[in-house]
């Protein structure tokens, strides 16, 4: 089957499911081709020259087509509308590949709207998803889900969203709250819903030897008997890491084994590192995430989901993160919930976590679960 994945923007040292979706599809004998626009993840965010630039390059990158772990990149031009792209000369892109099957990763946005108009002319089939969950959905801030807020989404949203429906087969939102923000505010019906949990790249997200355990957690300032919690990810107020640099610390204080691992860079970042027990390391390329994984014995998100939460977990890493996240499947049975930014609840539930015995229950059902759930998908892929 010749598949196109439809992508806002991408960038080869990530692990999104840009990167990785089209690797398993094409592991399994399909021609994939992901096009894509020129711009980074990240590309119109204020900070990009100062936190992303130096990690993933200039946030926009020249045209061209490259190999990829087995499927062909296409990055094409697009225009910036209202900090949203849309993609010059994508029928032709289309076109030239002849696709069989597109998915896109919104219900609505104007890359989904191109895909529906395409489909149309070219008969291909459509897929669509719905990654936006409600912490981050704008309808839930503060302040912006007034009537006239809501109005103006409708009009300008739900209602293309419902017309886009039409010549869509189905939309994979990946959480339960993505499934009823798809039905509820972008007019998928839902008899075309299907949620579809994100899954793990096993070739580099499982258990790993730990023979090299003890050397890099020396290298990193860490002894045996240190408890290590990692983060990885921005630094923002949205994922708030310093939340758990603060829990950090006051266990610090209390004279308990714990210390803190930080690994990206965004605003938070000066004050993460004045924290005691704390270090802080940049970006790094997510193939080499799982060797930090390795060495730490906790991994914690304070806020908003994030994919680290199920790549630490396929490691075998015990997970804590927040108790709004409504996406529970990824903490139940493998990691504990504390109340969203209490410095004194997540220090709390941090030190629930000394017991060695309950880490390592939580790790190995987290292994076992991610690996079903990873398979499938798998299977539903070749169904």
């Amino acid at each position: 089957m010749k598949i196109v994945i439809l992508s806002n923007w991408f960038s080869d040292r990530m692990g999104y499911i840009e990167n990785c979706l089209p690797k398993s599809l094409a592991k399994q004998g399909h021609e994939v081709h992901v096009v894509a626009s020129t711009a980074q993840v990240y590309y119109n965010s204020p900070d990009y020259s100062s936190v992303y630039e130096p990690f993933l390059g200039k946030n926009i990158q020249e045209e061209g087509v490259k190999m990829i772990d087995g499927y062909t990149l296409h990055r094409i031009p697009f225009r910036n509308i209202d900090n949203k792209v849309c993609f010059k000369n994508l029928g032709k892109k289309l076109r030239e590949i002849d696709p069989d099957v597109v998915q896109v990763f919104d219900a609505f946005s104007f890359t989904t709207l191109q895909a529906a108009y395409y489909k149309i002319l070219l008969g291909y089939k459509l897929f669509t998803a719905n990654h936006t969950v409600a912490s981050v959905f704008p309808l839930f801030q503060e302040g912006k889900g007034t009537f006239f807020h809501k109005a103006v989404f409708f009009i300008t949203c739900t209602v293309p969203g419902k017309i886009i429906s039409w010549v869509t087969s189905k939309c994979y939102p990946a959480t339960i709250d993505a499934l009823d923000i798809a039905v509820k505010y972008y007019g998928v019906p839902a008899s075309k819903v299907k949620l579809a949990s994100l899954g793990v790249d096993t070739d580099f997200f499982c258990p790993a030897d730990t023979t090299e355990r003890k050397s890099k957690r020396l290298e990193l300032g860490f002894t045996e008997l240190d408890i290590v919690v990692i983060y990885t990810g921005r630094f923002t107020e949205g994922k708030n890491p310093l939340c758990l640099a603060k829990a950090i610390d006051k266990l610090v204080g209390e004279g308990e084994p714990f210390k803190g691992l930080f690994m990206g860079n965004g605003p938070q970042i000066e004050e993460i590192k004045k924290m005691r027990g704390c270090t802080v390391l940049k970006f790094v390329p997510y193939h080499e995430l799982p060797a930090y994984y390795a060495l730490a014995d906790i991994g914690s998100w304070p806020r908003q989901e994030s994919t680290s939460m199920i790549d630490a977990a396929a490691c075998g890493l015990p997970i804590v993160i927040s108790n709004k996240v409504q996406a529970m499947e990824r903490v139940e049975g493998n990691g504990l919930t504390y109340i969203e930014n209490d410095v004194n609840d997540l220090a709390a539930v941090i030190k629930k976590m000394k017991d060695a015995n309950l880490r390592n229950q939580l790790g190995n059902y987290g292994v076992s679960k991610f690996k079903i759930i990873t398979a499938g998908i798998r299977l539903q892929k070749n169904v």
